[in-house]
């Protein structure tokens, strides 16, 4: 059975505190997330809606054997 648990990418691959590549990862999660809302809005604005409340994004954990 494959680890479930997502990997902590505060620490590199010889398991030491890497935390310039981890702020580099979260700031590019961050980026995307914020397209990703630019995106929503301007669809729902092309069918006549407006978002009026709080978008929530959850990742969709991906499967590790596919």
């Amino acid at each position: 059975m494959a680890n479930s648990r997502q990997p902590d990418f505060r620490y590199n691959d010889s398991g030491y505190s890497d935390l310039t590549a981890f702020e580099a990862l979260n700031n590019v999660r961050r980026e995307e997330r914020r397209q990703l809302i630019y995106e929503l809005k301007a669809l729902a604005n092309k069918y006549g809606y407006r978002i009026v409340s709080t978008i929530q994004l959850k990742e969709i954990e991906s499967d590790s054997d596919g």
